[in-house]
């Protein structure tokens, strides 16, 4: 008999030799500690845009639910952000440099606007994109952003399994705010967003879109991408505020800093948290993740932090609701370590 073929096992492989580290940027404990911002990256058609619109009514709700949180407000079509964020060739062959340990004065210098920017994506609790779809995809400048900002070891780190990790670990938020001429019926700019800003940690994402804007009466698609980003802006404060979920080590040279931060900022607000608020925290708690039947059930039945609170367990298996036992189970547990945070224990 002939041999039998063998099989090959394909091993995850890395997409750079090494990583970078932040030469000419102070990144410590107290600097991620100091970082209380989100990042809205606008290339936005202007002010009047039903895009900025609907910026305009999430940044508003968003306010209200974190008035203690900065928003880093980045104009991509500014001639002054262009200007930082431009990467050519040069940048390439410096960025190859110092990941082959052989970068000097010179190659330091010119990333370095690039380590600000990087840092300020890196550092942020969650990133809200204003772009309206060209051509199925993004404008230019999202693409040029993106290119300039994603580097290992400056905003995301390898795994051995070949994914990728934010610097500051995963389950951060994202929003899209978008709209289109016609029916978007192709729609490359969503799913290419979600991946690039899932590199960084920003994996969990809400998309708002407009659609179909040369054909609708101009009012109303204006009040219904306000009314959709109100909502948006809701769970996005919910996790903005929630520790980061980390990887099992820190990036190079860095302390152990990605549970800390919005601890210590949240229980206040936690107790007055909606419906919406209450989901969108029981959605990002991903190491006892509720069926989505559940979360459905808990949706419907409008459970806001007050009745989160005093929910018993009898009420949890109640008819009315529904829940399977292992969800039941979780969301005990759940309720537990809301408790917990908010010292209603």
């Amino acid at each position: 008999q002939g041999e039998r073929p063998t099989r090959q096992r394909h091993r995850a492989m890395a997409m750079f030799p090494g990583q970078l580290a932040f030469r000419t940027v102070r990144v410590d404990e107290a600097a991620r500690k100091a970082a209380l911002h989100v990042l809205h990256l606008d290339a936005s058609h202007g002010p009047s845009s039903v895009i900025a619109q609907g910026a305009n009514a999430f940044f508003a709700e968003f306010g209200k639910a974190c008035p203690g949180m900065q928003v880093q407000h980045l104009r991509l079509w500014e001639a002054s952000t262009r200007e930082q964020m431009e990467y050519g060739l040069e940048h390439v062959q410096a960025k190859m440099a110092m990941l082959g340990g052989q970068g000097g004065e010179a190659e330091e210098k010119r990333f370095a606007r690039i380590e600000q920017l990087a840092w300020q994506l890196a550092s942020a609790r969650g990133i809200v994109v204003s772009a309206p779809m060209w051509n199925y995809s993004v404008p230019y400048v999202v693409k040029q952003y993106f290119d300039c900002v994603l580097h290992p070891g400056l905003t995301f780190r390898e795994m051995p399994n070949g994914k990728t990790e934010g610097l500051f670990g995963n389950g951060r938020p994202l929003v899209v705010l978008t709209s289109s001429g016609g029916s978007a019926a192709r729609d490359h700019l969503t799913p290419w967003l979600r991946d690039v800003a899932a590199m960084a940690g920003f994996d969990q994402p809400s998309v708002v879109a407009a659609a179909n804007v040369v054909h609708g009466e101009r009012q109303a698609v204006i009040d219904s991408i306000a009314c959709d980003a109100i909502a948006a802006a809701r769970r996005f404060a919910v996790l903005a505020t929630s520790p980061a979920e980390t990887g099992p080590a820190s990036p190079v040279g860095m302390p152990d800093v990605a549970k800390h931060g919005m601890e210590e900022h949240e229980d206040e607000s936690a107790w007055e948290w909606d419906e919406e608020g209450v989901l969108g925290w029981l959605r990002s708690q991903s190491d006892l993740k509720l069926s989505e039947d559940c979360l459905e059930s808990v949706k419907a039945a409008r459970i806001d932090s007050e009745h989160f609170r005093q929910a018993t367990e009898e009420d949890w298996q109640s008819d009315e609701l529904g829940l399977e036992p292992e969800d039941i189970t979780k969301i005990v547990e759940l309720q537990r370590r809301f408790c917990t945070r908010i010292g209603a224990v």
